[in-house]
């Protein structure tokens, strides 16, 4: 991984800020982006204090002049582009019945429209630099199963993801990139949406865990050897998959 140039979305805490992080540790350039911008700010000043190099821009995944220009910011700073972490991703607890078309919009603009977007021009800078590449987007447990309660509008958007990251596979297969998702239920890192979760949902931190066959949550460094696996040249290979890292919640 080292000198490759990787973008990570939504890098302003949680799952974002340990993936940066790490990748930086490991010799990559990193190109942040958040709406939360003193969270971004404080992942980029994190990085370059151990000595990393890291880039944070003000952007919204939803919002297609922003990725846009977020991408060509990228290779004007660091001068390609060659892995990115589509991580960017709200999240709204609420039974469907109760749910308003504005909740579900929400999430679908975020977790489904952003990866599309942000895909798309990740697409444009790999295929520019004729090197190959590597694109992971962040998924979610909730898209394999039969149903999760007060995450369906969430678990919709995710199954989108799901989609276009099997079809973006199959279309970039010959460019050499490849396109994978990672999902998983639970991860213990600082501030996740996991943690979040629990501020509204009618379910405990115990009940999850003993959902789990594995009895404990996903580690950091777990997550993140995922992670700089699928972006690895190595893995090129590896492509249309979605990765569960569920502790084997789903093959129960």
């Amino acid at each position: 991984m080292e000198e490759q140039v990787v973008l990570v979305t939504g890098a302003g805490r949680g799952c974002g800020r340990v993936i940066a992080e790490d990748l930086a540790e490991d010799g990559c350039a990193v190109m942040l982006c958040d709406v939360e911008v003193e969270n971004g700010e404080e992942t980029a000043r994190m990085i370059t204090d151990a000595g990393g190099r890291a880039r944070f821009i003000e952007a919204d995944v939803s919002v297609e002049a922003d990725v846009s220009a977020l991408v060509d910011a990228t290779l004007a700073e660091f001068g390609r582009l060659d892995g990115a972490v589509n991580n960017a991703g709200t999240e709204i607890t609420t039974k469907i019945a109760d749910a308003s078309l504005e909740d579900f919009r929400t999430l679908l603009a975020t977790n489904l429209e952003g990866v599309f977007l942000c895909m798309k021009h990740e697409i444009r800078a790999l295929r520019e630099g004729g090197r190959g590449g590597s694109i992971v987007n962040m998924g979610s447990v909730t898209s394999d199963i039969t149903g999760v309660i007060d995450n369906g509008l969430y678990a919709a958007a995710k199954g989108g993801v799901d989609a276009l990251t099997k079809t973006a596979a199959l279309e970039l297969a010959a460019d050499d990139i490849s396109v994978n998702a990672i999902a998983f239920i639970a991860a213990d890192v600082p501030n996740g949406m996991f943690q979040r979760f629990f501020e509204t949902a009618d379910v405990s931190m115990d009940e999850i865990m003993r959902m789990i066959p594995a009895g404990r949550l996903l580690r950091r460094e777990e997550l993140t050897a995922a992670v700089r696996y699928l972006l690895s040249a190595e893995a090129r290979f590896h492509t249309g998959s979605v990765l569960m890292l569920d502790g084997g919640f789903t093959a129960q």
